[in-house]
């Protein structure tokens, strides 16, 4: 099966890629890589202004797991001003509870079932998207957690992965 690709910012259709377990009239909207070069190189506002097109909270990751940017969705969902997570990584800008552990994001027994950080290294290697991922985020501390179960879908845009999450 494939999942329809079309640009949230000059609606090109960007063709489809192969998913798993998904209707085949599945449509996803992100960023050509002819939009994210113009407007990775105009302000971040006109980069968020595309990005604010895409009707979920969406982050833009780069290749060493930091947030490049982020829509206002995702913004009022993580309840942090962009200038507050940019070049921050990605387990720090979710609160992910392992984050906190000695070493940070990445780096305890935990991160290699994280589903959020699996996801966006095999878009990162593969080029593979994925569409509506379950996921658990663990928020908070050893005394207060939350769990918040997430739907996410990644696609990768030259040297970034668009991940866009749902609450589910």
């Amino acid at each position: 099966m494939c999942m329809k690709r079309v640009c949230a910012w000059c609606k090109i259709d960007m063709g489809t890629k192969p998913i798993e377990g998904h209707s085949e009239n599945a449509v996803t909207h992100g960023i050509c890589a002819v939009c994210l070069d113009t407007f990775f190189q105009l302000r971040q506002s006109a980069l968020i202004d595309i990005l604010d097109r895409i009707e979920a909270p969406v982050i833009v990751i780069d290749s060493t797991v930091c947030v490049r940017s982020a829509n206002t969705l995702a913004q009022r969902f993580l309840q942090k001003e962009l200038p507050d997570i940019e070049g921050v990584i990605t387990g720090d800008v979710v609160e992910c509870s392992y984050a906190k552990l000695a070493g940070g994001c990445g780096t305890t027994s935990h991160c290699d079932g994280c589903m959020i950080r699996n996801t966006v290294q095999d878009t990162f290697l593969t080029g593979k998207s994925h569409l509506k991922v379950p996921a658990r985020l663990l928020q908070g501390d050893a005394d207060k957690n939350l769990e918040i179960n997430l739907l996410l879908t990644t696609e990768k845009v030259n040297d970034v992965v668009l991940l866009r999450f749902e609450l589910d």
